[in-house]
């Protein structure tokens, strides 16, 4: 492979090289949006190629370097199109990370050049995880994450947090999910993080069905994830939550294709579905380098500012 800077790789050649994570400060990875299009400008992820990691503190410390919500390490391993993947927030490692599966599938057909007729296949710490292309879509099929009703003192603990009129709360293994009856209480939530860190679990998602004759109306759900205890206090497009919003909204609406929604101030859209117990999730992606987030992306809720005949379409 052809050396690359930081540790990571540039387009595969034939030459095989182990280079150094801290070769310079100066050097910078590669950054995908993953679900980032026209209207939203999704969330941003960096990706590492090596051929050996770095001990884990210093991931760490390269995540901290790079500054991006997750940092993507990728490792070849001898079966073609297979390699093992590591997530890393700034001061965490993660189990599982959607967009970040996602961004290094989108890395690996549009800039590292592997075959687009091909699937990736990833080692991780959650198991054997897949990516492929439909078209300019990538589709990722990560587990699914059941969730269980969350006991009294977990319910009286969040609602007295969020401060807000809770209809459901379930537990995941890390996480909990908060349903409320309103959509608007999901977009216009203002999240104290502080308080939010004091509850025993990675983050909330905060979730509700859609008004089917709203401005909504093309998702079917929206929500909005806050996870402060691992260093990103609203994560602007979580993937591993949505493996577990689907299998409860699935089984609520009685359906096996949902078009969901993430309200964060960049915002994505995000196709599920489901296949050999597996959730499916869909999603386009950009280059940080080719330019697409404008100004407009910018901006803070930028995708909100969009004329309604232009943005839900």
């Amino acid at each position: 492979m052809t050396p690359g800077k930081q540790g990571f790789f540039s387009p595969p050649s034939s030459s095989q090289e182990t280079f150094d994570a801290t070769r310079s400060d100066c050097d910078l990875p590669t950054v995908v949006h993953a679900f980032a299009d026209d209207r939203f400008a999704g969330n941003p992820a960096a990706v590492v190629l090596y051929e050996k990691y770095p001990a884990t503190a210093e991931c760490l410390r390269l995540a901290q370097r790079f500054r991006q919500p997750v940092t993507v390490l990728l490792r070849p391993l001898e079966v073609a199109g297979h390699f093992e993947i590591r997530w890393f927030t700034q001061n965490a490692e993660l189990d599982l990370c959607g967009h970040g599966t996602l961004a290094a599938t989108y890395w690996l057909y549009f800039f590292a050049h592997y075959g687009r007729h091909l699937r990736v296949s990833y080692q991780s710490q959650s198991g054997l995880l897949h990516g492929w292309l439909e078209g300019d879509v990538v589709q990722v099929a990560l587990p699914a994450i059941d969730t269980a009703a969350a006991n009294s003192t977990e319910y009286e603990t969040i609602e007295r947090c969020m401060g807000l009129p809770i209809k459901e709360v379930r537990k995941a293994y890390d996480d909990f999910v908060v349903v409320v009856g309103d959509e608007r209480l999901v977009l216009d939530y203002e999240p104290n993080f502080r308080t939010i860190a004091e509850i025993d679990c990675r983050g909330l998602v905060l979730t509700a069905l859609v008004d089917p004759k709203g401005a909504l109306a093309e998702f079917d759900i929206v929500s909005r994830f806050f996870s402060p205890r691992i260093a990103i206090n609203e994560d602007q497009v979580c993937v591993s939550a949505h493996c577990k919003l689907y299998p409860y909204w699935a089984r609520v609406l009685g359906r096996t294709e949902l078009r969901a929604l993430q309200a964060s101030e960049s915002g994505g859209v995000l196709q599920l579905s489901s296949s050999d117990g597996r959730v499916i999730v869909a999603g386009k992606a950009k280059l940080g380098n080719e330019g697409p987030l404008d100004d407009h992306h910018g901006l803070p809720f930028a995708w909100k500012r969009w004329p309604r005949s232009l943005q839900w379409r």
